[in-house]
């Protein structure tokens, strides 16, 4: 599905394949330790590496071939050095597309595991989705974070959604770091195999005022 298309199904299984994935790509990112990840499938013969410290990744499966429910799998993480990166004779790519896929795959239209009910977010950097399977309605609810800071109902409301589809949105933009949290607070991420602790994220900037979302509807409206 791209730009363009029809939302997909809401019904569709969570896949606790991605589910792990997700978790721990969570948790490393909030480590300081370089570290490669590597998902090992049982019926693939080739392995998904993602380098954190260059947030680049490896598979040679297409993007577009990525299976919503990946079956049996095995996740665990290894220390790198700085400066050499794992694996040089292959052609690593930037992650955002990859993890936007594993956020909306992983959780359905639940929170991620991460999210706490009621958090407010705004975008903290345009996601890359050039390469990423995405409908023109989740590209409204990406732009509605660019003015404040939303709860997942406003988010489906001002991207002429729902707070299912929302959620998914907002799972996927958390994975992928490209939001940020009006109090700066995070669920702790749970440990990875191998992996070091985390380090805690830098605190965020306040909320927006109360009169921004009122405005921002009626330009929407307005717009229509």
């Amino acid at each position: 599905m791209f730009a363009g298309e029809a939302s997909e199904p809401r019904d569709r299984p969570e896949a606790a394949g991605w589910k792990s994935v997700a978790t721990a790509i969570h948790s490393l990112r909030l480590s300081s330790t370089p570290t490669l990840l590597t998902v090992a499938f049982a019926d693939r013969p080739h392995p998904l590496w993602i380098d954190f410290s260059t947030l680049q990744y490896f598979w040679e499966l297409p993007l577009a071939d990525m299976p919503s429910e990946p079956g049996a799998l095995t996740v665990y993480s290894q220390p790198i050095e700085p400066g050499d990166p794992p694996y040089p004779w292959v052609a690593w790519r930037p992650a955002d597309p990859l993890l936007w896929q594993i956020g909306r795959f992983a959780f359905g239209t639940d929170r991620a595991t991460w999210i706490r009910p009621g958090e407010r977010y705004a975008l903290q950097r345009w996601p890359n989705l050039t390469e990423t399977p995405h409908s023109a309605e989740e590209i409204r609810m990406v732009a509605s974070l660019t003015n404040g800071f939303l709860t997942v109902e406003e988010v489906g409301l001002l991207g002429g959604s729902d707070a299912p589809n929302a959620q998914r949105v907002l799972n996927a933009l958390s994975l992928m770091g490209a939001v940020k949290t009006a109090d700066g607070a995070a669920t702790p991420p749970g440990p990875v195999p191998s992996a070091t602790g985390p380090t805690p994220p830098p605190a965020s900037a306040p909320p927006e005022s109360g009169g921004f979302l009122q405005r921002l509807r009626g330009r929407i409206n307005g717009g229509r």
